[in-house]
This record gives structure tokens, C-alpha cells and sequence, in this order.
């Protein structure tokens, strides 16, 4: 069971699942739990078969959200999540003390080549509504003002999952989110995920997405 570690606002402890969450430096960071294996497997494939499958977990509930702002990268049988997955071992999950770690703030949930966002950020009224800011820059690089907004939001402890796909128009330079769960535990780790997209000429293509934080 998970505790509470740095009262009303801190971060969250224990196990879930298969995931351990713990805290470094005010962050909140996940591993999974140690798994027994075979003697003859080495530590390096240890490794990867504990990142890999700590990945698959932490993206197993975002599939929906993943198909759309990756569907640029579906090819026969690759999906969305399969691009996802590849860039979550890249650049999300790092060593420590040979057991992987998830940073969740490096995580994406969709990818491209168009213009990402300026100057994002959010501030939180309360735990189910937020509004999120950037600085409008329509005619920097491929971004342009009727590109719209992808909102994602992830609760990694009861493992939901809220998006709204084009609640805003990048020339907006704002838009309020209102989340639709009934309660949020107050020491859950909930990240809200933004990015832009594009639909031109019957084609869709997105911005790498950022995560602009905890709620």
C-alpha cells in the first residue's frame, strides 16, 4: 500500500501494483518491484526485461490517448504505443542501483514535427480544474493559430486517464480544463501532458508533447 511522505502536498510511497513509487528531491519517481528470475539470466537482461515491462504498465492505460497523438508512426503493425514505448526506455527510464527508475515528467503521449507549445504552463484552482497558459507564436517554425490543443491527463495511482482533443486554438493562448472524476486523492501523482496538432490538407501531424507538471 502506498503512504503519504510529505503531508498534505508531498508526494506518495509505497507499492501499487507492480509499481513502487518513492520520492528523490521533492520528484516522484517509479520502478517496478523486484522480480525473481532464472540464475542464468544476466543482469543486463534483467534490466531490460524490468524496464520494459515498467513501461508497458505505466502506458498499458494511456492506449487511447497514445493511438491519437501518435498515429502518425502507425505502419502495418506498429501502433501508436509502440512508438511511445520506444521513447519512454530512451528517455524517461534511467539506472539506479541496476533497477530502472521512470522519470513521468519525461514521458509523451504524442510526437511530430509540428511546432510544440511556447511558454506553457498551468496553474490549478483546484485538484479538478485547471487552466493551462502559452505564449501564442502561430508563425514560428510550422506552427500556425487554427492548430489545435491535446490535453492529457494521467492519475498514475488509480491508473486513469482524462484527454480532450481541440478544447483550444493555438492563437487562444489559454484554455480551461475541467476534469470529470468525482474525487482526486489529494496525494496522488496526477501529470498533465500538452501538445499541439494540425489538420491540413486531410493530414494530421502533432507536436512532441510536454509535460507541464503534477496537479
Amino acid at each position: 500500500m502506498a503512504r503519504v511522505t510529505d503531508g498534505l502536498l508531498g508526494g506518495i510511497s509505497g507499492k501499487i501494483g507492480n509499481l513502487v513509487f518513492y520520492q528523490v528531491n521533492g520528484q516522484t519517481l517509479v520502478r517496478t518491484k523486484p522480480a525473481g528470475g532464472r540464475s542464468s539470466t544476466s543482469s543486463l537482461q534483467s534490466y531490460h526485461q524490468q524496464a520494459f515491462a515498467l513501461a508497458q504498465e505505466f502506458l498499458s492505460p494511456l492506449k487511447m490517448e497514445l493511438a491519437i497523438g501518435f498515429v502518425a508512426f502507425k505502419i502495418g503493425t506498429k501502433r501508436g504505443i509502440d512508438r511511445a514505448k520506444s521513447l519512454l526506455l530512451k528517455n524517461a527510464i534511467y539506472p539506479s542501483e541496476g533497477i530502472p527508475v521512470m522519470h513521468p515528467t519525461k514521458a509523451q503521449v504524442s510526437s511530430g514535427d509540428l511546432t510544440g507549445a511556447s511558454g506553457a504552463v498551468f496553474s490549478a484552482s483546484r485538484p479538478d480544474q485547471f487552466r493551462i497558459e502559452w505564449t501564442i507564436n502561430s508563425w514560428d517554425g510550422s506552427a500556425r493559430d487554427e492548430d489545435k490543443t491535446f490535453v492529457v491527463v494521467y492519475d498514475t495511482m488509480d491508473l486513469r486517464v482524462f484527454s480532450i482533443q481541440g478544447g483550444s486554438y493555438r492563437k487562444d493562448g489559454y484554455q480551461e480544463v475541467q476534469v470529470p472524476w468525482s474525487s482526486i486523492n489529494e496525494n496522488a501523482a496526477v501529470y498533465v501532458y500538452f501538445s499541439f496538432y494540425s489538420e491540413r490538407s486531410g493530414k494530421i501531424e502533432f507536436s512532441d508533447s510536454v509535460c507541464l507538471g503534477r496537479i
